[in-house]
């Protein structure tokens, strides 16, 4: 037991130290704006002319 106990307070001690964590960085402005739903992205996808890419994944 006793060899758990400095692991422990040295954890402790440095999450202590950290702070709380930074802000969030800003997203730049020429990232991808996801749709966030599908009438959305063919919304998007017709007044740019563009095609819709769909990927699927599935575990298991």
């Amino acid at each position: 037991m006793n060899r758990f106990v400095l692991p422990v307070l040295a954890l402790a001690a440095t999450a202590a130290l950290a702070g709380p964590p930074d802000k969030p960085a800003k997203v730049p402005a020429d990232s991808i704006k996801w749709a966030t739903s599908w009438d959305e992205a063919i919304r998007e996808a017709k007044e740019r002319n563009v095609p819709i890419h769909v990927a699927y994944h599935k575990d298991n």
